[in-house]
């Protein structure tokens, strides 16, 4: 049997619903990331170059914006995507963004109560889901543009496994027709559930709010972690695959092997992402990232890059805002 996607009109009497919990979880939020938010004249003195860069910046703009996804959006061992949009470039940005979530989690599944994997609140069975809280904020905030992070997750760690075949078995190192079916089948599904929920909620309220995606950098899958403490890990995501998978690490050319691997994922994502604006007269637009960090010294560890590789990633986010935005 299968249950159709929730339309709007179900998704707002969920919000009706769940409005107690749903502005709870925000004010948590807002009491731990809520300096995305504050405009660029209330900050304070730390922020005198941001504003000098942006008085001499001819006809650059900031925005308020909206953002949902993973640990590219929420990266609590360092900067990520939505810190470096706001401090380099002056955005504000309200980040509903949950560090470990899957496309899946994004489009489909219920609101973590946790933040940084410490819990908010008591799990109940009728929690409110993602999707109701993304309706939730365009209701409330009215954002000038969403940026979705999302699809990263589903295709590492233990989910990595059935895409690629044993070096060993004389088969292609990826299993394409495996990663077509999941990337512009499952994915694409959910990606477009995403969009045009959210385009659906910004017309409801009657605003105008483009849709920004990227399809992330190629890492390099070389054992590196966030870390390891007392058997609790994060990370690595790559690393035990390719190892049980017959792909080692034993020098730069192994490396690069597995590289060019992880890669064929990368694109194809990209590929898949890169042709969703024509299905949305310029309300969606895809950021490719690919080729921005060319160096394994530009990660922190195989899926996030470093302070300084999330900020020229941002910076190419940055652009594309300022190209499209209305």
């Amino acid at each position: 049997m299968t249950t159709a996607v929730k339309s709007l009109g179900f998704i707002n009497r969920q919000i009706t619903r769940h409005a107690k919990s749903l502005n709870e979880l925000h004010a948590v939020r807002q009491a731990v990331r809520g300096y995305n938010t504050v405009p660029v004249p209330e900050r304070g003195a730390g922020a005198a170059p941001l504003r000098a860069m942006l008085a001499a910046a001819s006809g650059k703009r900031t925005f308020n914006l909206l953002a949902q996804g993973d640990s590219w959006f929420d990266y609590p061992p360092g900067t990520d995507l939505i810190d470096c949009l706001h401090s380099n470039h002056g955005h504000t940005i309200t980040n509903i963004a949950v560090a470990g979530s899957t496309l899946n989690d994004e489009a489909y599944g219920p609101v973590p109560r946790e933040m940084f994997g410490l819990p908010v609140g008591p799990k109940q069975s009728d929690d409110p889901d993602r999707i109701t809280e993304l309706v939730h904020r365009i209701r409330e905030d009215k954002p000038q543009a969403l940026l979705i992070s999302a699809g990263g997750n589903d295709i590492a760690g233990d989910e990595f496994f059935s895409f690629i075949n044993n070096a060993r078995s004389g088969l292609p190192s990826v299993n394409k027709e495996v990663l077509d079916g999941v990337v512009n089948g499952t994915f694409k599904a959910a990606y477009k559930y995403l969009i045009n929920t959210a385009l659906a909620a910004a017309k409801d309220v009657g605003i105008n709010m483009p849709v920004f995606t990227h399809g992330y950098d190629y890492p390099w899958p070389d054992g590196r972690g966030v870390f390891s403490f007392l058997g609790w890990k994060v990370g690595p995501w790559f690393d035990e695959t390719f190892n049980v998978k017959n792909y080692p690490n034993n020098n730069e050319a192994d490396l690069r092997v597995r590289r060019e691997i992880v890669s064929h994922f990368i694109t194809s994502l990209n590929w898949m992402l890169g042709g969703l604006p024509q299905d949305y007269q310029s309300q969606v637009f895809h950021v490719d990232l690919t080729g921005t960090l060319t160096s394994a010294a530009d990660w922190s560890n195989e899926l996030h890059p470093g302070n300084a590789g999330f900020a020229a990633l941002a910076a190419k986010i940055d652009a594309a805002l300022q190209a499209n935005m209305p």
